[in-house]
């Protein structure tokens, strides 16, 4: 048999690139472990600041707030209004969904077993939000074409 790695490199053991480690400019750990890697960018708690996150918390509570305002206000547009603003959570709560699976199959590839399992927990119940709010707003479009005046 053979294998591909050189021999010094089996004699070390796994996890024990102690090349890596000078190469990153680390000091050398006294025992022999390799320090975690730094988080870049902004962070909320363990969560990571990136623009789609971002951009889809701003469009959630804009869908949101316009959701309530129009349950708020009466007038004939309240229908359509309010078709709109399920809509728009709709999407949103799509497409942080299809987000879930990236962060379930990158979960699982990276070994993290629990966090893949409650991502796509998670991620389930966020898509069956998303499937009802499009479904909401189909039905108040239904509702608003069969009312006469429209």
């Amino acid at each position: 048999m053979t294998s591909r790695r050189p021999y010094d490199a089996r004699s070390r053991g796994p996890g024990r690139d102690t090349g890596a480690r000078r190469r990153s400019g680390y000091p050398p750990a006294p025992d022999g472990s390799v320090p975690e890697p730094r988080r870049r960018g902004p962070h909320l708690g363990p969560i990571a600041l990136t623009p789609v996150r971002v951009f889809l918390l701003i469009a959630l509570v804009g869908g949101l707030g316009f959701l309530l305002w129009s349950v708020v206000i009466r007038d004939q547009l309240q229908v359509p209004l309010m078709a709109t603003g399920f809509a728009i959570c709709g999407i949103v709560f799509a497409l942080m969904a299809v987000m879930s699976v990236f962060s379930v199959v990158r979960s699982g590839r990276a070994g993290r077993d629990g966090a893949a399992v409650m991502t796509a927990l998670a991620g389930g119940l966020i898509a069956v939000a998303s499937m009802l709010c499009l479904a909401a707003a189909v039905i108040f479009s239904l509702i608003w074409g069969a009312t006469p005046g429209s």
